[in-house]
């Protein structure tokens, strides 16, 4: 296994996680429920989504493609009459 990415937040590794499975890539998130105890311990435990070794050059190229969208912008102000 390889370690295609790490997150401090779990949200952004299950999003991603998504994003390989959606594209048939089989990955873990490990270490999710070992921040919660970093806090406590002082220790840094990060994230880690991983993948087989022979997905991981596929799941970084997904990954690095993912478009990110940009917000939306605030509507146009109209007169009312």
């Amino acid at each position: 296994m390889k370690t295609v990415r790490e997150y401090a937040e779990p949200m952004a590794a299950h999003i991603d996680k998504s994003l390989l499975e959606a594209e048939g890539v089989p990955c873990e998130v490990l270490n999710e429920n070992l921040l919660y105890a970093s806090i406590f311990a002082g220790s840094n435990y990060a994230i880690q989504l991983v993948v087989a070794d022979d997905d991981y050059d596929r799941a970084l190229s997904i990954l690095n493609a993912a478009v990110v969208e940009e917000p939306l912008e605030e509507p146009a102000e109209t007169e009312e009459a």
